[in-house]
């Protein structure tokens, strides 16, 4: 029995010590898109992009706001990250903490990106999106009603894209 135990507080001390380990800092060196930063850590940089999320592209309505939004609260700032994985593009696939909050929900609740349902099925950012929506917040601005998520709006041609990704005409 009291090495049932001894395993079981030795498997708790090494999952907490594995997530603290986990956490790593890195000052955002820029910031590629409203999804996409480029990190330095010990003299290497490396581009990172936020799992749970997906920001307008630059060529697309919206996208230079979210860009905007995102360099301003972060660009030159120490943040927390966590994540080793790569995507296809050879990004390393981050969560970032700054200021104790978590920057995929404070990009999503002020209403600059979508959260990656495709992904990621967590309430908390699905309701950020809902409460932006309702108070018409950053691309939200006009409804959702000409509003292209960026997963469609790089599949389609140059005549889908002006038909369907309208965003906001003011």
């Amino acid at each position: 029995m009291k090495v049932k135990k001894l395993l079981f507080i030795v498997s708790v001390f090494g999952l907490a010590t594995a997530s603290l380990c986990a956490q790593n800092t890195a000052r955002v060196v820029r910031v590629k898109d409203g999804d996409t930063y480029v990190l330095a850590t010990g003299g290497n940089t490396f581009t990172a992009r936020l799992m749970k999320i997906d920001a307008p592209e630059m060529s697309q309505k919206s996208g230079v706001e979210a860009f905007r939004f995102v360099n301003s609260k972060i660009v030159g700032k120490t943040i927390q990250y966590a994540g080793n994985a790569k995507d296809k593009y050879g990004r390393t696939l981050v969560s970032i903490t700054i200021d104790g909050q978590r920057l995929d929900s404070l990009i999503i609740r002020n209403g600059w990106a979508w959260h990656y349902e495709n992904y990621d099925n967590e309430t908390l950012l699905e309701n950020a999106m809902q409460e932006a929506i309702s108070d018409s917040l950053g691309l939200w601005a006009c409804g959702n009603s000409n509003v292209c998520p960026p997963w469609l709006y790089r599949g389609y041609n140059a005549k889908n894209r002006i038909l369907y990704c309208k965003g906001c005409s003011n």
